[in-house]
């Protein structure tokens, strides 16, 4: 007879049951899963409706200024808002949505702030009510105050740049206005006239430019002093303020000569404005604040849009006219 072999080692392993399977690929991918939470770059967390720490992982604790995760566990999430009515915020927004981010700050262990991004999530139960909340907090210090550092430099660059036009128009106003009187100066004035001369060369109107002198100057200034002097050439200025149309351009010329363009398009309205002119000096000299009387010799030049000519030549004519006018009253 044969000797009988020994078949146990192939005896065929029993299979595990369906539910054991399922449950050790559970128990993996869960493992994979909590491995994962825990070396998360952010934080994550899990809290309760009133704001209790159910879960949180490690990052979210040295977020928050912890050591461990399991020092959050006696917390409550409300503790560490800045502003207590952004969780408050947070709630009624998930009462709407699923889902939503936000940003705020954060008090840390230390007392410190800082700036977080959460992405929470309302998890509800079958009644419809809120279980819990699952989120991811992300720490967006850096961005926030990079973000400030931005904003103030811009904020500084406009201020910088205000500043800047401020000054180029006070520049502007000093370069084109007369310190004393406070009219145009020279290049103030030959500046605004040409605009009005450019007009009436393409509208084909003329226009009468008004040139006048302060009488007696010298003799102001010998008899009171220069300060006196001074106040003479105010007085002139304000009553030709005050005479002439604010969009009429006055100027002091220099020393003690002033012009006016325009002063009218007819010799009627030229007439009328010298008639004004002459009631508001008389006016001035019956007052008895004054010590001096004010007198002027004045020339008008008319631009005749058929024979053009320029500024230069106006003030020219105007000024042997006033010139003229000044040596009949000393004859």
């Amino acid at each position: 007879m044969s000797p009988k072999k020994n078949h146990s080692k192939f005896k065929p392993q029993p299979k595990p049951s369906l539910a054991a399977s399922l449950r050790r690929r559970y128990q993996e991918t869960e493992a994979r899963y909590l491995d994962l939470v825990e070396h998360l770059p952010v934080g994550v967390y899990r809290t309760t409706p009133d704001g209790r720490f159910i879960e949180a992982n490690p990052a979210l604790a040295h977020i928050l200024g912890f050591e461990a995760a399991e020092e959050l566990k006696d917390l409550n999430v409300k503790d560490f808002y800045v502003r207590r009515k952004d969780r408050a915020s947070h709630l009624k927004k998930l009462d709407r949505s699923i889902t939503f981010f936000k940003e705020f700050q954060l008090r840390r262990r230390n007392g410190t702030t800082i700036w977080g991004r959460d992405y929470p999530r309302a998890v509800k139960g079958p009644d419809g009510t809120i279980e819990h909340y699952d989120g991811i907090l992300v720490d967006i210090t850096r961005e926030k105050l990079a973000e400030e550092a931005l904003k103030n430099a811009l904020q500084e660059r406009e201020k910088s740049n205000q500043e800047r036009k401020k000054m180029i128009r006070k520049l502007e106003s000093i370069s084109l206005t007369d310190d004393l009187t406070g009219l145009y100066n020279r290049r103030g004035f030959f500046t605004f006239a040409y605009q009005y001369l450019q007009v009436a060369a393409r509208k084909k109107v003329p226009l009468f430019l008004l040139f006048l002198d302060v009488d007696n100057m010298k003799r102001i200034n010998d008899s009171y002093g220069h300060h006196m002097g001074d106040a003479a050439l105010v007085r002139m200025a304000n009553i030709l303020r005050k005479t002439f149309r604010l969009s009429d351009v006055k100027g002091r010329m220099g020393g003690d000569e002033f012009g006016v363009f325009p002063v009218g398009s007819s010799l009627a309205t030229v007439e009328a404005a010298l008639g004004r002119l002459k009631k508001a000096i008389a006016a001035f000299n019956s007052g008895k604040r004054s010590p001096f009387k004010l007198s002027i010799s004045s020339g008008i030049a008319c631009y005749d849009p058929d024979y053009p000519s320029t500024i230069e030549e106006l003030l020219v004519r105007a000024d042997k006219l006033m010139y003229e006018q000044k040596l009949s009253k000393q004859r």
